[in-house]
């Protein structure tokens, strides 16, 4: 019965990805299947944090999205840290002030991936790792913007994590929009046939499993609903919460990834856009939890 939702929850966050030029590749049961590993995992990394040249700080896609699936995760008894770079570090904290939560946030350093990489590995052991918009080197060694623009001098390398996760076993997953974030080797393939230059932006790194949005942040809070109805209870926050956590990242110098300005937007689309996002996941949860309490009460 829960399959049907999961369905709906995908199909709600594929919106806009006409504007990516990957509508038409297809992971369906992707969602379900992270949601069901996370739901059994006990310590989860979860890498954002997009840097912009032009502001010097962090994007608004990326941050929320993973405060959102850290909060869920947290209210189900798991364990989280939140890894970064120092562009999007004070993002991070501020939005975990808003959900009042004290989620650690490690911050990989340029030039010290590898040491660093294994030295949080050692220290927290975890049992999953998430990457949402996080930039992934393509085939050349370097990682792009969505235009084209090499960012390998601003931008840790966070691939190795990934990596060295993999080399021990961990399960990686990861929610990317355009081709150039962590995990969208997966779809290699794809990206170069039909992302504008896919060829040279595509990541190469591919995760075990990959989430498809047309916003990253709207795949985190995909991750945080489909836990919700493994749980049967509502994990993640309403459109209240979501201005409030805008607001202050905007506050602490995030800008929009595709305009490069300080406003209240998610890769050029407007506040209305991504709460009305918001709701409809949320809607479905609220569906499914209604059908297992009427199925109950059937049986009962």
């Amino acid at each position: 019965m829960e399959e049907r939702f999961f369905h709906q929850l995908e199909e709600i966050i594929r919106k806009n990805l006409n504007q990516r030029g990957i509508e038409h590749v297809r992971l369906m049961g992707q969602l379900e299947e992270a949601a069901a590993e996370l739901f059994n995992g006990s310590r989860i990394f979860i890498v954002t944090g997009f840097a912009i040249r032009q502001a010097m700080a962090g994007e608004t896609d990326g941050p929320i999205g993973a405060v959102a699936l850290a909060s869920a995760l947290e209210q189900l008894g798991k364990e989280t840290v939140l890894i970064t770079d120092c562009y999007s570090s004070s993002l991070l904290h501020q939005a975990l002030k808003v959900k009042g939560m004290k989620t650690p946030v490690e911050i990989i350093s340029h030039g010290e991936e590898l040491d660093m990489s294994k030295q949080i590995l050692k220290k927290y052991r975890p049992s999953h790792i998430v990457a949402i918009e996080r930039p992934g080197r393509a085939a050349d060694g370097k990682c792009y913007s969505m235009r084209g623009e090499d960012l390998s001098d601003l931008v840790p390398n966070t691939d190795i994590l990934f990596e060295q996760a993999k080399q021990q076993r961990i399960p990686t997953i990861a929610v990317g929009d355009g081709g150039n974030e962590v995990g969208m080797g997966k779809i290699r393939s794809q990206v170069i046939r039909t992302v504008y230059k896919g060829d040279q932006v595509c990541a190469v790194f591919a995760t075990d499993i990959l989430i498809l949005a047309g916003v990253s942040n709207w795949g985190g809070h995909a991750l945080a609903a489909a836990l919700s109805i493994k749980a049967r209870r509502m994990l993640l926050h309403d459109q209240e919460a979501e201005i409030r956590l805008l607001k202050t990242i905007v506050q602490s110098g995030a800008v929009d990834g595709c305009t490069k300005k300080p406003t209240l937007t998610v890769d050029g689309l407007s506040l209305k856009d991504n709460l009305e996002i918001l709701n409809c996941l949320r809607g479905v949860v609220e569906l499914a939890l209604s059908a297992d309490q009427s199925f109950c009460k059937s049986v009962s």
